[in-house]
């Protein structure tokens, strides 16, 4: 043997020790280590807070202690522990203001209150929840809008004089039901939080169809498994199947488990929804699979997301398979919404997978 080869071998098992002093494992399919999947924000384990309020009206300053009030019930009834001095120890710092006329400019990550204008700026009524730790401020807040828009209309038709004060308590008693605990949580990845508060809520569909929602981007193991226990219920279930697929390549098992054995159709379509989603970011090889087979389904709504899912996995393998079901609907007489969505999407899909044939390069 030569030298060569003697100091290969021996690099060779050097390399080994160091891969296995390192604890490395192979991935698994669908799995992901306990420190994948651990929360990485700073306050995933924050209990106490501390609650600051302003109020501004055309009139001036006026006393925000209604909304610190609600808040400090709210956040309380969710679990944090709020203290009521600046100088007892806080892990952060929330901080509710008030506006009878907006004049904040930003775009809302969260309006809890619909769509923001197409048109213009929300310039009405607005209570902004945001928060501050380490003298941070990280660019998260939470919206609550009035119904109306104008203060005075709304104020005078009710024949209140104090259009600020007026708006202000219409805030406030949507401040009493807003879900913006469940989205603070979220933002904190309290996961243990938001499923204390879902098994509180079990006469509540809506509040755990948010939670579950919330929970699809918390990549944790009680999270996914909160979600798969979820598929049982026939209310929850498609708000589960969507939610898996925010959690990434952990979800895929479930969700193909689920499409093979569901006979719903609208949960069908959740599950296939759920796999787009993953494919947006994985491009593991069942995904592929599950795609191409769904190109057979009867239902234009199915045939839609997997033509969708192709285009997102961008495996030019589809393209003849798409083209002829391209070919198929085209020739079809049938000018319903579904069937004009599938058009669409098949014309999306090839553009993605094959942009040359379009432009003849």
């Amino acid at each position: 043997m030569s030298v060569c080869d003697k100091n290969l071998i021996v690099f060779f098992g050097l390399l080994t020790l160091i891969i296995c002093g390192m604890g490395y494992s192979s991935p698994v399919f669908g799995q992901h280590s306990a420190q994948e999947r651990q929360p990485t924000h700073p306050l995933a384990q924050a209990q106490t807070v501390l609650i600051e309020g302003i109020a501004l009206t055309e009139r001036g300053l006026q006393n925000p202690e209604p909304l610190i009030q609600t808040v400090t019930k709210r956040l309380h009834k969710a679990g944090w522990t709020v203290v009521p001095q600046t100088d007892q120890p806080h892990d952060a710092v929330v901080r509710i203001k008030y506006e009878e006329r907006q004049t904040w400019t930003g775009p809302s990550q969260h309006r809890r209150t619909g769509p923001a204008p197409t048109t213009r700026l929300w310039k009405g009524p607005a209570c902004h929840l945001t928060y501050r730790f380490n003298h941070q401020s990280p660019n998260w807040s939470w919206e609550v809008r009035t119904s109306f828009e104008g203060t005075r209309e709304a104020a005078k038709a009710t024949g209140a004089t104090d259009s600020g004060a007026f708006a202000l308590n219409e805030l406030n008693a949507q401040l009493q039901h807003d879900d913006f605990p469940l989205y603070l949580a979220a933002e904190w990845e309290q996961t243990d939080r938001l499923l204390a508060i879902y098994r509180e809520s079990s006469d509540q569909i809506e509040r755990q169809r948010t939670i579950l929602h919330l929970l699809g981007g918390l990549p944790s193991d009680q999270a996914l498994t909160t979600l798969e226990e979820a598929l049982s219920h026939p209310t929850l279930a498609s708000t589960a199947l969507l939610a898996l697929g925010q959690q990434g390549e952990a979800g895929i098992p479930v969700l193909v488990s689920f499409l093979h054995s569901s006979t719903d159709p609208d949960q069908q379509l959740a599950a296939i929804q759920g796999l787009g989603t993953i494919a947006a970011q994985n491009k593991t090889p069942i995904l592929f699979t599950q795609f191409m087979t769904l190109l057979e389904s009867g239902d234009p709504r199915i045939q839609t997301e997997a033509v969708k899912g192709l285009g997102n996995l961008g495996d030019r393998r589809a393209v003849q398979s798409l083209e002829q079901l391209n070919l198929k609907v085209w020739t079809d007489s049938s000018t319903s919404p579904d069937m004009q969505a599938l058009r669409d999407m098949l014309s999306w899909s090839l553009w993605e997978l094959n942009p040359t044939a379009h432009t003849g390069g």
